[in-house]
């Protein structure tokens, strides 16, 4: 199958890093969570209770967004 673009529901420990997985394999993802403090605080570009890899990793993704 080829993908496009996928939805990835929860982005926490393992949501996040799966998201950002596909997208650096050129996939669209839509990420979702109940939680807001965890909405807003990735919509600034920071991470909370991640590793250091993965928030380079998204400040990477971040920067090609833009």
């Amino acid at each position: 199958m080829n993908f496009q673009k996928i939805c990835v529901l929860g982005l926490g420990y393992i949501g996040l890093p799966t998201a950002s997985t596909f997208a650096t394999n050129g996939i669209r993802v839509i990420g979702v969570d109940v939680n807001q403090l965890v909405i807003e605080t990735l919509n600034k570009g920071e991470v909370t209770s991640m590793s250091r890899g993965c928030a380079r990793l998204l400040k990477q993704l971040s920067n090609l967004a833009n």
